[in-house]
C-alpha cells in the first residue's frame, strides 16, 4: 500500500526521512512538522494513501504528533486502535488571546537578549498549535496589532521578528502569575473512595507542607461552564498534580493543556495501573505509588526537587 516517499503521510509536507519496513506493511518517517512517528496498522496506511491523494491533509494529527514527539525519545507508533485517541489527546485553543500567550511563551524561551531578533522555524508551527503558514501569519499579525512584536519578516524556512516593549510586558505578567500563585491545580479521578482517600491524606498535605494549596475542579462550588473553569484555573496554578490512576480522558487533556502553556506538571499513577498508561505520556517521569504514605513522601521530594528549585 504504497504511500509517496517524498512527502508526510499527515501533513503533507516534505519529509527528513521515510523508509518502509516488514514488506512494506510498516513505515519510518521524520518529519520537520510532526517528528519522529511510525505506522504499523495496515488500514491505517491505506486511508493515509487517499488522503494523500486527496490533497487532505490530517493537521490535527500532526500538532499532536509533534507535541507527543517532544516529549519522547522514542517514534509514535499510529495503529488503528489509538489513531483518534492520540489527535484528541492534544488540546487545540480557539481563543485568539490564549495562542497570543502560547506564542509569547516561545519567544521567551527562545529569546537569549532582550535585543536580540526571534527567530521561528516554520517547522515549529505545530508546536504553537497552529496549523500552516497562513494561519501562523495571521497570529503574527494580531501579535504586531497588540504591539506584541515589531514587522515580521519571512523566508523559506522561518519567520523573524523582535519583541516589542509590550509584548515583554505581557512575558513578564505570565511568569509573574505562575512565580506568585500559590495554587496548585490537581488532576484526577473523581468520586472513587480510594483516590478521593489519597487525596486527602496524600495530596493535600503534601502540598501545604511545600507551602501550596490544593485545588481540585469537584471540590469548588461554581456558576461557569466547567471547561472554561478549568482552563481559568489551570492558568493561574503555580504547577499540576496529575494523576493517571483509571486513565480518565480530562487528566489527560489538563497536562496537555498545561505544558502548552510550560506550567510545570508532576505525574503520578497508582502502581498497579502504570503499565495501562498511554504511551504519550509514559515517558515521562511518574510517581508510582501503592499507598498514600507512599505517594505523599515522593510529592513533596518531587515538589522540593522541580518546583521549589526551578
Amino acid at each position: 500500500m504504497e504511500l509517496n516517499k517524498d512527502i508526510c503521510p499527515i501533513c503533507h509536507r516534505k519529509v527528513s526521512g521515510f523508509h518502509y519496513i516488514d514488506y512494506r506493511e510498516k513505515v519510518n518517517i521524520d518529519c520537520p512538522y510532526c517528528g519522529r512517528y511510525k505506522i504499523t496498522s495496515w488500514s491505517v496506511l491505506g486511508e493515509l494513501r487517499d488522503r494523500q491523494e486527496n490533497h487532505d491533509p490530517d493537521l490535527d494529527m500532526s500538532i499532536a504528533l509533534r507535541h507527543l514527539a517532544e516529549g519522547s525519545a522514542d517514534e509514535i507508533e499510529l495503529k488503528r486502535e489509538n489513531y483518534q485517541r492520540i489527535k484528541e489527546s492534544v488540546r487545540i485553543p480557539t481563543d485568539p488571546l490564549e495562542v497570543l500567550d502560547i506564542l509569547l511563551q516561545y519567544c521567551r524561551r527562545k529569546a537569549t537578549r532582550f535585543n536580540i531578533g526571534i527567530t521561528l522555524p516554520k517547522s515549529d508551527i505545530p508546536l504553537l498549535y497552529i496549523h500552516d503558514e497562513n494561519e501562523m501569519q495571521a497570529v503574527l499579525v494580531m501579535a504586531q496589532e497588540m504591539d506584541y512584536i515589531g514587522q515580521y519578516q519571512s523566508d523559506k524556512h522561518s519567520f523573524t521578528f523582535s519583541l516589542q516593549v509590550k509584548g515583554w510586558q505581557r512575558i513578564a505578567n505570565l511568569r509573574k502569575i505562575g512565580s506568585e500563585s500559590k495554587q496548585v491545580f490537581v488532576a484526577m479521578k473523581f468520586g472513587d473512595p480510594e483516590l478521593d482517600k489519597v487525596y486527602e491524606e496524600a495530596i493535600v498535605p503534601a502540598v501545604e507542607l511545600c507551602g501550596y494549596h490544593a485545588y481540585r475542579i469537584d471540590k469548588d462550588q461554581h456558576n461557569d461552564k466547567i471547561c472554561d473553569k478549568i482552563i481559568a484555573e489551570i492558568k493561574q496554578s503555580a504547577f499540576l498534580i496529575t494523576d493517571f490512576t483509571y486513565h480518565r480522558g480530562g487528566v489527560y487533556f489538563e497536562a496537555g493543556f498545561a505544558k502548552g502553556l510550560g506550567i510545570p506538571v508532576i505525574w503520578t499513577c497508582r502502581e498497579d495501573d502504570f503499565d495501562n498508561l498511554h504511551f504519550d505520556t509514559r515517558q515521562y517521569n511518574h510517581i508510582k505509588w501503592r499507598l498514600a504514605e507512599d505517594l505523599k513522601q515522593n510529592l513533596i521530594d518531587r515538589i522540593k526537587a522541580t518546583i521549589d528549585d526551578s
